[in-house]
């Protein structure tokens, strides 16, 4: 922070002092030339005259300096690209130098600041030094001004990406936790009429994930944290499918010191548990692998029925949002850090989720 504080302040300086300097650069290039080529000596003449005369160079400087930062400022605020008639502009900046420079040396040498000894050969020789260091300077003034352009587009553009990337992810959010919650309500609706001790438990259950879904969605969380909560929401699953199900899951122990964004790998579950068949069995891994969490779900299905998730992950998500959502979400939090497949092996369909963390 005082880096950048001292750095704007002598940003600031160079701006105030500018003009100044481009000013006695100005007037002493124009001595130089006057006086030399005269064979004179090099600031002949009264002091009081070359005082007014620099003096008016440094004051013309800023004038112009500063009607040059308002135009620029009034053209790149109404274009939105770098304007491109480069000869109008410096054709309008031409005029001013003109206009301005020479009735002031008019007037200030009818007043007796200054003296132009010379008459028509020192008007010549004053626009003819002035105008191409005015021009040299609007051009600087002009690139600090693009530079500063781009600089406030780029901060914009990824601005408006970090919004879109922001209002991507809640909406995806709020699209992914109605869908789960009505898929539990389903299940809880289908146990009451068995008993009411099961439709306890489950309303038990599905507290504690909605709990989890709604408060731990904002940020990372422990890999102990996103298991406990897959073990749940297995057990969950299985209460409202065929006794005949199997579920194995294999859970490795050894996640410290790795964090993860929440809920990447239900829906996956989710999706074996909805087309499970046949076998009616599902296995579950969740591996570590240096810094790579290593997730895959299988599950088992008809050999002779044609599954729409048997070609690749791609094509699986035509027809629901939950993987969907998914892939959009692992595109916003791990973009180019992981691998989704899936694969099926005549009644076995399965789906691998890589993400380097």
């Amino acid at each position: 922070m005082l880096i950048a504080r001292t750095l704007y302040a002598k940003v600031n300086l160079i701006h105030q002092v500018g003009p100044a300097l481009w000013g006695i650069v100005s007037f002493n290039i124009l001595r130089i030339v006057t006086d030399l080529t005269k064979k004179d000596e090099f600031w002949s003449g009264g002091i009081r005259i070359h005082a007014n005369g620099l003096i008016i160079s440094i004051v013309i400087c800023y004038f112009i300096t500063l009607m040059w930062k308002n135009g620029l400022k009034k053209l790149f605020s109404r274009a939105k690209d770098i304007p491109t008639n480069i000869f109008k502009e410096y054709s309008v900046c031409l005029f001013q130098v003109i206009v301005i420079l020479n009735p002031v040396i008019f007037i200030t040498e009818r007043l007796g600041w200054i003296y132009m000894g010379d008459g028509v050969i020192d008007y010549i020789l004053v626009n003819a030094i002035y105008i191409p260091l005015l021009l040299l300077y609007y051009t600087l003034l002009r690139n600090e001004v693009i530079n500063k352009s781009l600089a406030d587009s780029r901060v914009h553009i990824e601005q408006i990406k970090a919004d879109k990337l922001y209002t991507d992810l809640q909406l995806l959010r709020s699209q992914y936790h109605p869908h789960f919650l009505f898929n539990a309500l389903n299940t809880i609706y289908f146990q009451v009429d068995e008993s009411n001790t099961m439709a306890k438990r489950s309303l038990e259950q599905l507290s504690e994930l909605l709990r989890y879904q709604i408060y731990n969605v904002n940020d990372k969380v422990s890999m102990d944290q996103e298991i406990t909560y897959l073990t749940s929401y297995i057990a969950f699953q299985q209460q409202r499918l065929t006794e005949r199900l199997t579920v194995h899951s294999n859970f490795h122990d050894e996640w410290e010191g790795l964090a993860i964004f929440p809920l990447l790998f239900q829906p996956l579950i989710e999706n074996a548990f909805k087309y499970v068949r046949g076998q009616y069995k599902i296995d579950i891994s969740l591996k570590r692998q240096g810094e790579k969490i290593n997730f895959t779900v299988s599950n088992t299905v008809l050999e002779h029925t044609i599954n729409k998730h048997d070609s690749s992950i791609g094509e699986a998500v035509k027809s629901g949002s939950g993987l969907t959502n998914l892939i959009k979400r692992l595109d916003l939090l791990y973009p180019d850090q992981y691998i989704l497949r899936s694969t099926r092996e005549k009644q076995l369909f399965s789906t691998e989720l890589i993400i380097n963390l």
